[in-house]
Order: C-alpha cells, then structure tokens, then sequence
C-alpha cells in the first residue's frame, strides 16, 4: 500500500527515452491550426492548481497565429464534469483539458457510471509538471511533525478533519492512504477543487490538507500556514528542509502530475503541433522560474510516453482503491 503511483524517477527515466526535441519544423504540421480561439478547460475551481497551471500555460499558447487560449473552469464530481466535456468535443484540437492524476488515472475507480473511458477517451497530448504534494495545517495548529499528527489521530480516532478538491481527487486519495498506512481516522470534508479546501483550511474549518505547494507556498511565506512533509519520495527542491512522508513512514509516497489532453481521435499532425507548442512554451525561461517557485518540474515527456504512463498509473490508482475499500458512486 506505500506505493500509490509511479515514482517521479521512474517515469522520468521514461520520459528520458521518449523525448522528442523540436530541433527542426514539424513534418506535417497542421496547417492554419489553430485558425480559431482554443478552449481548454480546468476541470476543478479556480485557485486551484490545475486552474494556476491552465493560466500560466494558456497566456503563452500560439502567440504568432494571434489566436486566444480561452481557459474556463468546470468543476465537480472530482473534476469528471470537465473531463466529460472535453469527451465530447469534437477532437479537433480546440477543446483541450488541463486534467490530472485524479481525473484520469482514479477516476475509472471512484464512478460506477462516467459518461467517458478516463484513458481510452481521450488523446494524452503533454504531461506538463509533476507536482510536489505537500501535507500542510495552519500555522497555529499544535502539529510541529507528521509524528505529533499521527499520535494525536490515534488517540483521536476522527477528530481530525482534512479537506479536499472532492471525491477521489489527489488530496482526497494522499491523506485517504496515509490513513490507511498508519492506521489512523481522519475525517474527509470535500470541496469543489483545491482551492476552495485551502479555504477551509485557513478559516478553520478544517485541521488538514494535502496538495499542491503551488496552492500552499503563498501561505506559508505569509505565516498562515505551515507544511509538515511532502509526499514524494525525494525532498522537494522548492522545500528542502522539510521531511518527506517516507521518512516518518517507511515506503509511502504519492506522485502528483497534471497534463493537457484531447478528445479521442485528435489527428496525429496537430497532437504534435500542440506538444511541440507546449514545450516550447514549458522550457521558456519565465515560464520555468515559476514553475520552479511552485515546486512544479516539467519532464519534457513525448506524448507516447506520456500515454504509457496514463494507463499504468490507471492501474496502480485502481488497485489502491480497491484496497482502500472506496466503493464507486
């Protein structure tokens, strides 16, 4: 059960082998694409990182065609809502999500009945950025360690709230098998995205949080919040000085990432017009400061890799589910 994901080693050795550097024009490059705004859509709230990394990215999209990236926020059900709406777009290359892990490879899992196949409906297009997943409480939490938590839940069996982007969501699943793991009772509080967890998390409603550093780190410069471990299996370069889960609890890591997808059948010529104009715009050198301040790491993966990574995670997430003993809604 320590094990929920690939390691961000692992499917960087794959990205490794896979890259494709846009060294000279792409052959057959879609012609006129894209001759008209492009919609992508974040499927949690806005504030979130999902939404963060939708905007970042979208502002820098196609500059020379003079046509707009038009990002717009749809969330609910553990972003499936989103996700069901880029299913359903024409795969024309103007309707692109800005999905996840939780979206596309928990998802199969956590719903009896989605509208979508979380792999076989969609085109992976750019695994944009791992994303440190840090477990962080307020400020004036009486928590210095992820050991004080851990003692306290034991002795406080559901006394702990924690809250999330929803059902499913990484947030959710992170804390869910930390629970698991060590064998404790938290309480879970969904919200409609990340965002509006961190929310609860600084007006009290909730003691608990795990996500994004991008959601967190503003929070914590400003004093409001404090992060106790991340949830990789490496230190963050972004937070060096502090602990990763493993540390305290042998084997237990969480990999976090998020990516642009299509709907099936995109043609092969402008899936790899939007992956070369997505490098491009991830290896800017602005662009990768403020990844860098988010604890977000782009691994420059070609969109078959990136594939291949969707459908094994998809596995692994199913079968921790399972063992978690979620029942699908």
């Amino acid at each position: 059960m320590g094990t929920c994901t690939l390691s961000r080693r692992a499917m960087l050795a794959l990205a490794a082998g896979s890259m494709l550097r846009p060294v000279a024009a792409a052959t057959g490059a879609a012609s006129g694409y894209p001759g008209r705004p492009v919609r992508l859509i974040s499927s949690f709230a806005a504030g979130g990182t999902t939404d963060i990394l939708a905007r970042l990215v979208g502002k820098q999209l196609f500059p020379s065609t003079g046509q707009p990236v038009v990002v717009e926020n749809l969330p609910g059900a553990g972003g499936t809502i989103g996700a069901a709406a880029v299913a359903r777009a024409p795969a024309d290359g103007y309707t692109l999500e800005m999905g996840g892990v939780s979206t596309h490879a928990m998802a199969g899992a956590l719903y009896k009945q989605l509208p979508f196949d979380p792999v076989a409906s969609f085109e992976p297009v750019c695994m944009l950025v791992y994303a440190t997943t840090a477990i962080a409480v307020p400020a004036s939490s009486p928590f210095r360690s992820l050991s004080d938590l851990i003692a306290h839940a034991r002795a406080n069996p559901g006394k702990i709230t924690y809250g999330s982007g929803g059902i499913g969501s990484i947030n959710h699943l992170a804390l869910a098998s930390l629970a698991s793991t060590v064998g404790i009772d938290l309480l879970h509080v969904p919200y409609k995205g990340g965002g509006p967890a961190v929310t609860s998390l600084l007006q009290g409603e909730t003691q608990l949080f795990a996500g994004g550093s991008s959601l967190l780190l503003p929070h914590v410069r400003a004093g409001k919040l404090r992060i106790l471990a991340v949830t990789e299996d490496k230190r963050a370069r972004v937070l060096p000085d502090v602990p990763t889960v493993g540390e305290t609890v042998r084997g237990f890591r969480v990999v976090n990432w998020y990516g642009v997808l299509a709907p099936r059948g995109l043609a092969p010529e402008i899936r790899e017009t939007l992956w070369r104009e997505l490098d491009r715009v991830m290896r800017l050198p602005d662009v990768e400061r403020q990844l860098d301040s988010m604890g977000l790491e782009y691994p420059g993966m070609s969109s078959a890799a990136f594939k291949t990574a969707l459908a094994e995670d998809k596995d692994r997430w199913g079968r921790t589910i399972r063992e978690l003993g979620i029942l699908p809604e």
